[in-house]
């Protein structure tokens, strides 16, 4: 046994205690800078999807996804990467689900609706999912056309034609009749 030997798990047992405490301070971190967002993201995707605990499963995996990544983190906009993370697991799980319908041969299951405006949620529900998750990104959390583009990875140009065509269907369906 050299005196190299004998040294080593001596060694091993600091990096042991560094690695920790460093995964300790990034959980706190992680915690403090996601956990306001979280009923947040839950209430985005139940729009998105039209179902409560698919919203709350994809937050979850969206989490931890999100934890995983933790270091990676560039540290600009937490809310705008979780909802970028979140949006995408949605539109995967939208993308699933009518893959499992067609096999199925089912038409649409029931869909979800809020019983306070059961016809803005209707409506709502006939959008497009993304141009949805953009309307709601831009009229309820106050996102900027640039921002939701980056989020979704196109053009400004693209975001501002979803929400005006989002606007103008919305504005069709609910107008009062006459």
């Amino acid at each position: 046994m050299t005196s190299r030997d004998a040294v080593a798990p001596a060694e091993v047992a600091r990096d042991a205690v560094a690695r920790r405490d460093r995964a300790s301070a990034g959980a706190a971190s992680f915690q403090a800078a996601t956990a306001p967002l979280y009923d947040g993201i839950v209430r985005r995707l139940t729009l998105v999807l039209g179902d409560t605990n698919e919203a709350e499963d994809i937050t979850q995996d969206t989490y931890l996804r999100a934890f995983n990544g933790w270091d990676g983190f560039d540290g600009r906009d937490v809310r705008a990467w979780l909802y970028t993370i979140a949006l995408r697991l949605a539109f995967n799980q939208l993308r699933r689900r009518r893959r499992w319908l067609a096999i199925a041969h089912r038409v649409q299951p029931a869909p979800w609706s809020d019983p306070a405006d059961p016809d803005l949620w209707q409506a709502l529900q006939r959008l497009n999912a993304k141009v949805r998750a953009a309307l709601l990104m831009n009229v309820l959390d106050g996102y900027t056309q640039t921002e939701i583009a980056q989020m979704f990875g196109v053009a400004e140009g693209t975001v501002a034609s979803w929400l005006s065509r989002a606007r103008g269907s919305l504005r069709e369906e609910l107008a009062p009749p006459g």
